[in-house]
């Protein structure tokens, strides 16, 4: 497969410009999250964040594992097209991509909403577009989106620079906010009083009620799948791979810094909206929760609403942003994978990005931001992001066990291990956890939005018929094909090594030999060959091997390696031969003071039978110096 003639993606991306992408998508979510949650969920809102964050967190760790180790621009695509196939991979990118647009449309209003707040003068502004009439909000929105459509056109490296200024300086902002809110305002007791308001008891025009359940709970559950919209963007960092700098290393940081930050600062924000005001306070300012909730604080609460409302224009800015950011690569990905037309995949050749799918779909948001209805694009949202992280946590765990020689620079650890027809499969216990709660989100999404369950699942129909068409009369090619995988090999394998470790070795000697010649992309095994021609007590010989190749195995993994080991009794060479021609292993390991052959070919039985090993397999024995 080709790609269509351009430029390249430039790696102009640091671990803190990664970071702020995720951030900045993610992070601005609770300043319209917060609100609409609280419009819902009422006062167990922080029960709503605190079960969806769980789910995030395992998203989030997931992406850590998967994108260095397959590190190319389309994030969940590209994982279901390793994983299966370009129907699976379409499936995920097609839910994603809505996701994108609406992220840049959903925050590009909410930045409008804290406009308003801060410049009260605009709120009479509109115009009339045929039978739409477009309000100060839309209009506002528009705006910031054509913006930053221009601010992507010239480059990843400017547009990645401002989200690092901007988050840096969000933080800070929200980190004082919180202070001073749990200093000021925050009541223990009227939190937990609050808490105990499960949903809003009124009932709303949007819901599609349960029968067999209160108007209450019913309004939590649809809370609960509101609330996901305040962790939903992390996938942004894994957007840009192909343009971060060092991905194997930056990309599991960043990722895992915003598996911390984020859900700390959403429990926080709604801890102290619910201990230092009323939740109906928050459900009624929509537009700007967060500057409505600070607005009360008793020390310097107007000042600081000012400074908030400023700040949530920014990172909201920002997140809207990174979805656009998101959005032209996810369909640069997908055009040259062939899953979208091939033409949106051409990469500027003095910039180095996808002018045309920052365009196309910079105008797409843009058109989505007129209307000014956050309730719906919030609504919306969490179809697509739900959808694509429930491919992305299947891709993980079929991922882990088809491709298990991958090299991945961080693994999400515990996992459960089952043992099938002689083969351990592994299924990442945080990553089975975040399928479940996501898979019920997305079914109380299809249960409970009765707009959203018609145009979520109208959008991917109407995706998968265009695909189709497209696969078969234009590029003639089958729907469900795995040739586009050698597009995007993994970055590095795993080597398999087995040690030869003498019975009697030091496990620190062992260690440090091997790590300081070795890093993890080396899956160990040690193995001690007790030969009976050589020992003269055979069992007490073996249980000292297994005791100093056990604490040496225990040395190593607290390192991060791979690593298992294995004390047999036979004759050294026949031992070693049919460890070599089995094929559990691409290398043999002999570990030696010096690398001289003289010092190899000693007269000692063992020594001879090491001399036979490497006679008979020159290219399969590695030589490694001990250091001491």
């Amino acid at each position: 497969m080709e790609a269509p003639k351009g430029g390249r993606f430039k790696r102009e991306i640091g671990w803190f410009s990664a970071f702020s992408m995720g951030f900045g998508d993610v992070g601005a979510d609770v300043f319209i999250a917060l609100g609409v949650t609280m419009l819902y969920a009422g006062g167990a809102s922080f029960i709503a964040f605190a079960v969806t964050a769980i789910a995030y967190v395992a998203i989030s760790l997931s992406y850590a594992e998967l994108a260095p180790a397959y590190p190319y621009a389309g994030g969940v695509q590209v994982y279901s097209l390793r994983a299966w196939n370009s129907l699976a991979s379409f499936i995920a990118g097609w839910a994603i991509l809505l996701d994108y647009v609406l992220c840049t449309s959903l925050f590009a209003t909410a930045a409008a909403g804290y406009f308003k707040f801060l410049f009260k003068g605009v709120e009479d502004i509109s115009l009339q577009l045929g039978p739409l009439a477009v309000g100060s909000l839309g209009l506002i929105a528009a705006a910031i989106v054509l913006f930053l459509v221009a601010i992507n056109y010239f480059g990843i490296k400017y547009s990645a620079e401002m989200n690092a200024a901007i988050v840096a300086f969000g933080l800070a902002v929200q980190a004082a906010v919180v202070a001073l809110g749990f200093l000021t305002v925050f009541d223990p007791a009227r939190f937990a009083s609050q808490l105990q308001t499960i949903g809003n008891p009124e009932p709303q025009e949007e819901v599609a009620y349960l029968p067999g359940l209160s108007i209450s709970e019913n309004n939590f559950l649809y809370g609960l799948t509101i609330a996901m919209a305040s962790y939903i963007g992390v996938e942004s960092i894994a957007q840009a791979a192909e343009e971060t700098r060092r991905p194997h290393r930056w990309i599991p940081r960043a990722t895992m810094l915003c598996a911390v930050m984020v859900p700390l600062f959403v429990l926080l924000f709604s801890s102290i909206a619910l201990g230092g005001t009323d939740w109906h306070v928050i459900a009624g300012a929509i537009e700007n929760p967060v500057a409505a909730l600070v607005a009360r604080y008793p020390v310097f609460g107007a000042e600081l609403a000012l400074l908030v409302s400023l700040t949530a224009i920014i990172l909201c800015t920002v997140s809207s942003n990174t979805g656009l950011i998101g959005v032209s690569r996810l369909a640069a990905s997908m055009g040259r994978l062939g899953l979208l037309p091939r033409w949106l995949y051409l990469i500027h050749v003095r910039y180095g990005t996808p002018t045309r799918a920052i365009i196309f779909f910079g105008v797409i948001g843009l058109l989505l931001t007129l209307p000014g209805d956050i309730p719906f694009l919030a609504s919306l949202y969490n179809f697509g992001a739900s959808l694509s992280y429930i491919m992305l946590l299947l891709s993980l765990i079929a991922l882990r066990n088809k491709e298990p020689q991958v090299y991945r620079p961080w693994k999400m650890r515990p996992a459960i291990r089952l043992n099938r027809n002689g083969r351990t499969y592994e299924i990442p216990l945080l990553g089975l956890l975040g399928l479940v709660i996501v898979s019920a989100i997305f079914v109380l999404f299809l249960l409970l939005h009765s707009a959203g369950r018609v145009l979520g699942p109208a959008w991917m129909v109407a995706g998968v018929l265009g695909f189709y068409a497209y696969r078969r009369l234009v590029l003639r090619r089958p729907v469900r094909s795995v040739e586009e995988r050698a597009v995007v090999v993994p970055a590095g394998y795993m080597m398999r090594l087995t040690v030869l470790v003498r019975p009697r070795e030091e496990p620190e000697t062992v260690e440090e030999a091997l790590r300081h010649s070795l890093d993890k992309r080396f899956s160990l095994k040690l193995l001690s060959i007790v030969d009976p021609e050589i020992e003269d007590d055979v069992e007490h010989t073996r249980l000292e091997a297994e005791k100093n190749l056990e604490r040496a195995r225990r040395i190593l993994a607290s390192s991060g390696f791979e690593v298992k080991s294995e004390v047999r009794v036979g004759s050294y060479d026949g031992v070693v031969s049919e460890e070599a021609e089995r094929g559990g292993s691409d290398f043999i390991v002999l570990l030696v003071r010096r690398f001289e052959r003289a010092y190899i070919e000693k007269e000692s039985l063992l020594d001879s039978k090491i001399h036979s090993v490497l006679v008979k397999y020159p290219a399969k024995v590695v030589l490694l110096r001990k250091l001491v």
